[in-house]
């Protein structure tokens, strides 16, 4: 046997003499490689700690660690609740009992019609009457209406099994009990959110409450999406990511398109947070199909679908680009930790853009007529060259120098007091609301709808001019 000397016991010294950290390195910085034996794996580690080429990864203290796990756990209740509920809807479908579709299954009186089909109750009219918001208002025509149609779609009730009735009462148990912990993980979550603070230059300290607070604050957004943000991104959003566009590329806002011969094949976003990209577009669609005229996110959203063509396609692009613009705007609150402020966000930015860009070609033209005129030419192509530099004054009314004001709301058009012939024609040819006829005004449009002549068009401009709709520069 061997001996052992004290020369193997000694302890080993680092280079760096005990300023060498431990690093994590995220495995898709690398990129791919062929190589993939360990050796490679430990020099590139030891390459990254010896250099600091890239950066270290983010790793979430224990608290932020904790909420992460407990806003999930949140979400997974809510899905189960949410299975359960369709569970029910199916089980009755296969009884023939077929709810008014405004009966939502999560509802209190839903849920009270089943409990009473549950226990054995075979009167139609005495499980109606456990629906209290409808049996106790009778006197509204519209929950009057509803009661009898409920009381009609419960007419099978005594031909109900006994079997449907205890998978039934499985079900409704079941989602009293995750009802139960979704109580319980959003307690968990805010003793979570207190103790977790933000502090800033200014020597403001903001807790995870304060900060969800200031996230309501957003048009159109609630707690929920507070606390997604916070559970999936952190608190400190400027030190983990550094700017916004960063934070949309982790929630999959960041389009890429593929391109072939200046042409784009496809456009899609790459893989986020899918609890936070979830999250955020059920508030974009909302907003979209929901939200009202006096929200800037959904007046620019509705714009923004219609500049794409109105289609599904362009309904899921508008959807995306609400998602994109909450996210940016809460990376700024969480940066700057004060409320949402509508007067730093230009949400007319893209029509000023277009009219900017209308009137430089404008100009071009017009140059181009000048060298026209002053040219050995016949009158034809002077005539003809005239009414080209007016036609490209007249869009998005270049000629008088309009702007759509920021503060304007969107509103039908039969309300911007237009003659009853102009707005039945605007109407006819699917222009229905002031976000619409401003996009046709400045795509300079208008004037090719049928029965739409110059004292039409003259009398749009007008009256928007006149109603400070639109401004003249």
């Amino acid at each position: 046997m061997i001996e052992s000397t004290s020369t193997y016991h000694r302890p080993v010294v680092h280079a760096l003499e005990g300023a060498f950290a431990p690093i994590i390195v995220n495995p898709a910085l690398v990129g791919q490689t062929k190589k993939k034996a360990d050796k490679y794996d430990a020099a590139l580690l030891a390459y990254h700690g010896l250099t600091g080429v890239w950066e270290p990864s983010f790793v979430p203290c224990g608290l932020q660690h904790d909420l992460t796990v407990v806003s999930r756990r949140l979400m997974k209740a809510t899905q189960q609740i949410t299975r359960s509920a369709n569970a029910i809807g199916t089980r009755l479908i296969d009884e023939n009992l077929l709810l008014p579709r405004e009966i939502q299954m999560k509802s209190a009186s839903a849920r009270a019609i089943v409990q009473a089909i549950a226990e054995g109750i075979s009167s139609p009219v005495e499980a109606v009457n456990r629906a209290t918001y409808y049996a106790r208002h009778q006197e509204i025509p519209e929950r009057r209406d509803t009661y009898q149609r409920l009381i009609e779609a419960l007419t099978v009730l005594p031909d109900v099994s006994a079997s449907t009735r205890q998978v039934l009462k499985a079900l409704l148990a079941d989602i009293q009990h995750w009802e139960r912990q979704c109580l319980l993980y959003r307690t968990w979550m805010y003793e979570l959110l207190r103790p977790l603070t933000l502090t800033y230059p200014d020597g403001r300290c903001l807790t995870g409450v304060e900060l969800i607070a200031l996230l309501t604050t957003i048009p159109g957004v609630g707690a929920r999406y507070g606390e997604v943000l916070l559970a999936e991104a952190g608190l400190d959003v400027v030190a983990r990511f550094g700017k916004a566009r960063a934070l949309e590329a982790f929630a999959g806002f960041d389009p890429s398109k593929t391109y072939s011969a200046d042409k784009v094949l496809s456009s899609s976003s790459r893989k986020g947070n899918k609890h936070l990209h979830t999250t955020t577009i059920q508030i974009a669609q909302g907003l979209l199909q929901h939200g009202k005229r006096q929200n800037p996110l959904a007046t620019w959203g509705r714009a923004y679908k219609m500049r794409m063509g109105g289609t599904t396609d362009a309904h899921n692009q508008a959807v995306a680009a609400v998602g994109k613009r909450i996210m940016r705007i809460s990376y700024h609150i969480l940066r700057t930790g004060h409320p949402y402020d509508g007067s730093q966000y230009n949400f007319t930015a893209r029509q000023t853009n277009v009219v900017k860009h209308l009137r430089q070609v404008s100009t071009r033209v017009h140059d181009l007529v000048e060298d026209i005129h002053h040219s050995e030419v016949d009158n034809t192509a002077r005539a003809i060259a005239t009414e080209v530099i007016h036609a490209f004054s007249s869009l998005a009314g270049i000629e008088g120098g309009f702007t759509l004001k920021a503060t304007t709301a969107d509103v039908a058009v039969s309300e911007l007091g237009f003659s009853t012939r102009t707005t039945r024609v605007l109407q006819k040819a699917s222009i229905t609301t002031l976000s619409m006829l401003w996009f046709r005004l400045i795509q300079g449009t208008l004037l090719e709808i049928k029965s739409f002549g110059k004292k039409s068009y003259e009398e749009v401009v007008e009256g928007l001019v006149t109603s400070g709709r639109i401004l003249k520069k």
